[in-house]
């Protein structure tokens, strides 16, 4: 039996496809171990999928600039001799690394302990840690094919962002009543991501001013992070629309059954979500994403009619709420973009990166 640590705290896009792999690589016999942040987020995520024994926090935290150099420098050093000592506890035969500064911090120590160490790279345009330690990886996997030649030098094979075996296996109907929510309305599910977006979610409450004539056959569903749920909910407050409104979902498998149309960022996890379950979609990149990865991300996703993109600067006045309405008054179109969405899903992903992993048991 081999032993694998998964380094994938910090946002859900890393989350949850690490939990995706770590299915794969249990039904073939392993022992699996999460490497996280102590954010709530991914307390929360391990525990929606039954982890919460299997996690353990490494007190790591990303670069914040210049002026706070030295005590990055203290945090990291500690996040990698925490991490060294799990590893040596755990006596793991490998580290897969889902990006972000839980996996720097895991890497390193990997490295120090000469634990051979895999990498995913969800996006189109490599993060930081993907270009800072995948020429010593066994192999990176990449999620997009114009990742790979970005890695010069790197073992790299695509193989696609891996997601969770229970996407995918509820009907509408099953997903709609699983949410309380009304059986014959239009359901919008607007998803800020892990920590909720502020710009998606002021975009959305400007934009209902557009949708008033749909407001009898549509609902809402707004996941809108666990900071920003209140204010939304008030927002909502006496608009005259039906709107569920979230911090986190646990519960994203109903979440994408149900929907008639998505409003989310473009991560790369979000996106294998979205082809994975066919649901058609208004992306909006994180503008402040790290060398603009999400439009990238979102482009290379776009290109066949998955889905419309539209930056967030665009989104003034009630820009989203008649794009969500064309949408909804067009089932043509939301049926073609259900199909080059399909298309675009990639099977056994989390499988063929367990098979690739297992080689170094």
């Amino acid at each position: 039996m081999g032993r694998l640590m998964i380094a994938c705290g910090g946002t859900g896009g890393h989350l949850f496809p690490g939990l995706a792999v770590a299915e794969a690589v249990r039904r073939r016999g392993h022992d699996v171990k999460f490497l996280i942040s102590a954010k709530e987020v991914d307390r929360r995520a391990l525990s929606g999928a039954g982890e919460s024994d299997h996690g353990i926090e490494i007190p790591a935290v990303g670069w914040q600039g210049f002026f706070r150099a030295g005590s990055f420098l203290l945090n990291l050093f500690s996040a990698v001799k925490r991490a060294g000592e799990e590893m040596k506890s755990f006596r793991a035969d490998a580290l897969l690394g889902m990006g972000g500064f839980i996996s720097a911090a895991s890497v390193g120590a990997a490295r120090r302990r000469k634990i051979p160490y895999f990498l995913h790279e969800s996006n189109a345009i490599p993060g930081r840690t993907t270009k800072l330690f995948s020429k010593g990886a066994r192999k990176v996997f990449v999620g997009f094919k114009d990742c790979a030649a970005r890695l010069p030098g790197s073992q790299t094979l695509v193989t696609g962002t891996p997601v969770r075996k229970r996407l995918g296996g509820l009907t509408k109907e099953e997903a709609l009543k699983k949410l309380g929510l009304h059986p014959k309305r239009h359901l919008v599910a607007v998803l800020g991501g892990s920590q909720g977006a502020r710009g998606l979610n002021d975009a959305m409450i400007r934009g209902l001013g557009a949708l008033k004539n749909d407001a009898a056959t549509m609902q809402i569903l707004h996941l809108a992070g666990q900071t920003h749920a209140e204010k939304v909910k008030k927002a909502y407050q006496g608009s005259g629309f039906h709107a569920v409104v979230m911090g986190f979902c646990d519960e994203m498998e109903a979440v994408y059954a149900a929907a008639d149309l998505v409003v989310a960022r473009s991560g790369a996890g979000t996106l294998a979500e979205l082809s994975a379950c066919g649901v058609p979609a208004i992306l909006v990149p994180f503008p402040a994403a790290v060398d603009d990865h999400q439009t990238a991300n979102a482009q290379a996703y776009a290109e066949e009619g998955a889905a419309e993109v539209v930056a967030e600067k665009y989104l003034f006045g009630t820009e989203l709420g008649q794009r969500i309405a064309r949408l909804l008054g067009d089932s043509s179109r939301r049926s073609n973009m259900i199909k080059a969405a399909k298309k675009q899903s990639v099977v056994q992903v989390a499988e063929k990166i367990a098979e690739e992993i297992e080689h170094v048991f």
